[in-house]
């Protein structure tokens, strides 16, 4: 008597399925054909030889891939579209049902991989993605040239300096260096400020698009910081750095310049420069340090016109 064996069995043992759970639902699909005829049920017992045809086998072994696959999908698309998309761009631009993407959507926002403007109904990606990449590249790229830049900058100056990124409304400090001496004033590493609180975003903000730049006083409500914010950002890029005091600690002289790679702005550079005794340099020439320290960082990371 020949050999025989289930069909959903005889789907996994033939690698045609992962699992027989996998088996079981093409079956019941009725996707699995012996011969010309379809096999009715998972149970159904069939020769150990027996030909059999999985007709559109799934792409993924369960239906969890699918929903990656659809996340993965509108991450992408928002990628390429710099004003974002509503709800109904999405789904005409990926040819899906509102079935398939709402929830999709709407869970990628609760993690906040995407934010949604309330206003005009668009969602855009945010910067966690960036966040979450911090150890691979891009960023491990930016972070392994800068660090050892940052360290003969530090050991130069006798000052801290940290290499900070925008992160969404916020500055992320991607890496710091402390001071050499026993006393000192050093920023964390990991460490998030607002944009309007930090030097280092107003400079990179100064060097970016005007979508940006607007975003940027949008956090200013009266017309008299506007306008404040507004001759920071045109002297930031004209001058090519900002020297101003911390808003956030006394006696600390923030000197900020930006870090280019090829596609143009990508962090910043900044020296919380307190006076020391005896003094190694003053503000001045620590800056003039800070400015050749980023440009041979801008250099390492393929930017050319640093004029």
């Amino acid at each position: 008597m020949a050999k025989t064996e289930r069909a959903d069995s005889l789907l996994v043992s033939r690698g045609l399925c992962e699992t027989r759970e996998q088996a079981k639902r093409l079956i019941m699909a009725g996707e699995v054909m012996r011969g010309t005829e379809k096999i009715a049920k998972p149970s159904t017992k069939l020769p150990f030889d027996a030909e059999v045809i999985v007709k559109n086998k799934p792409k993924y072994v369960s239906r969890a891939g699918l929903k990656l696959e659809k996340a993965l999908d509108v991450i992408e698309y928002l990628s390429e579209t710099k004003d974002g998309a509503t709800m109904k761009e999405l789904i005409q631009g990926l040819d899906r049902t509102m079935g398939e993407l709402y929830r999709i959507v709407v869970y990628l926002t609760e993690k906040e991989y995407l934010t949604l403007d309330t206003d005009t109904g668009r969602y855009s990606l945010t910067l966690k993605l960036f966040e979450l990449s911090h150890r691979h590249d891009p960023v491990k790229q930016l972070i392994s040239h800068a660090v050892p830049l940052m360290q003969r900058f530090s050991a130069m100056t006798e000052q801290s300096c940290h290499l900070g990124v925008l992160s969404g409304d916020n500055l992320l400090v991607l890496a710091s260096e402390s001071s050499p001496r026993a006393m000192g004033y050093s920023v964390r590493t990991g460490a998030l400020f607002h944009m309007t609180d930090a030097s280092s975003a107003s400079v990179i903000v100064a060097h970016s698009d005007d979508d940006l730049k607007q975003e940027f006083l949008g956090h200013f409500s009266t017309g008299k910081n506007r306008k404040e914010a507004q001759h920071r950002l045109e002297q930031s890029a004209s001058q090519r750095y900002e020297v101003s005091q911390s808003a956030l600690v006394s006696g600390v002289l923030t000197l900020s310049v930006p870090v280019f790679n090829m596609k143009g702005v990508c962090a910043a550079l900044t020296c919380g420069f307190i006076v020391q005794k005896p003094e190694a340099f003053n503000a001045e020439d620590t800056l003039k340090i800070l400015r050749k320290t980023a440009d041979e960082l801008s250099r390492s990371l393929g930017a050319v016109d640093l004029s």
